[in-house]
């Protein structure tokens, strides 16, 4: 289904690199953002017509947004679009770990009956101690579907949610990262990047956890080390990591993660159901139609950068 509005025309680059992107710019008058190419000054020259760019997501690390400030282009995010995919994912990486899905496929795969050796060593979601780290609409949508399993939610972000949003689904703060961490037997990433928590699972904060605990990450690569993890998950300190985000992106050939049988990978597509693009794309393109027509104000949703 065809979701670009009548009297406007997509032009989808010929190849997603940047120089493509400059050489096609000069006639555009909205960018549509996938958050695959950073949009700098030299792409904003590019486009002397841009009037006005449109995240097909939430994210905005790709953006200048000093530049784009500096230029007066308006700025506006599908917050929360896609919150059930990226939830629905997250909880499978976390049974995923739990269950040593990809291992224990591997093995029947190959004509290995380990019925006792494997069982014995999956592991219960009912009990267990969820750390949320972001508590957006990913992460409360994370925490009703962790509710029906009987887990033990904490959550740790900048803002606290309102008592009766705790109440309702029965979230604990915890005032700081660090003071979370030796609490929980699962870690889930639900944060946007910004300066101050590149990294912030590293090697001293890695110390922290549990023995045994699962580190999962749909949010964004950069919040964790990757060499620091790998050395966790080597050790045992981590049982298993559940990453849908990654340092570097695609994910390096040579990143030691991809030689481990206790990660499970995959390629930045929690936020990406077919469901959840189709919403995402319409949304983005009912919010072009909006602003062409000065009537943003009847887009609901969504969330203005600046």
């Amino acid at each position: 289904m065809s979701v670009i509005p009548e009297g406007f025309q997509l032009e989808t680059l010929k190849e997603a690199n940047r120089d493509v992107l400059i050489s096609q710019a000069n006639d555009a008058d909205y960018f549509l953002v996938s958050g695959r190419l950073q949009i700098d000054r030299e792409v904003l020259n590019a486009a002397p017509r841009l009037r006005m760019i449109q995240r097909t997501g939430v994210g905005t690390e790709m953006l200048d947004l000093a530049a784009i400030k500096q230029r007066g282009i308006p700025v506006y995010v599908n917050a929360g679009i896609n919150a059930q995919s990226v939830a629905e994912h997250t909880l499978t990486l976390i049974l995923a770990c739990l269950k040593q899905l990809p291992r224990i496929n591997k093995q029947t795969h190959s004509a290995v009956w380990a019925k006792q050796a494997s069982g014995l060593q999956t592991r219960e979601l009912h009990g267990k101690t969820v750390g949320l780290v972001g508590m957006g609409n990913i992460g409360r949508m994370v925490a009703r579907l962790l509710n029906a399993f009987g887990a033990i939610v904490l959550y740790t972000d900048v803002f606290r949610q309102p008592e009766a949003v705790e109440k309702e689904l029965g979230l604990t703060f915890c005032p700081t990262f660090n003071e979370m961490l030796p609490k929980v037997d699962i870690l889930s990433f639900h944060c946007p990047l910004t300066p101050d928590n590149v990294e912030m699972l590293n090697v001293c904060t890695l110390s922290l956890m549990k023995p045994g605990a699962v580190v999962i990450n749909t949010a964004r690569g950069k919040l964790i080390n990757p060499v620091d993890l790998y050395d966790a998950l080597l050790s045992g300190q981590i049982l298993s990591a559940g990453l849908d985000t990654h340092y570097d992106e695609p994910i390096r050939e040579d990143s030691r993660l991809l030689e481990l049988d206790n990660v499970i990978l995959t390629p930045h597509i929690a936020g990406l159901s077919y469901e959840a693009f189709h919403s995402m794309m319409k949304s983005a393109m009912d919010n072009i139609v909006a602003f062409e027509s000065g009537q943003l104000d009847r887009i609901e949703g969504k969330r203005l950068v600046f």
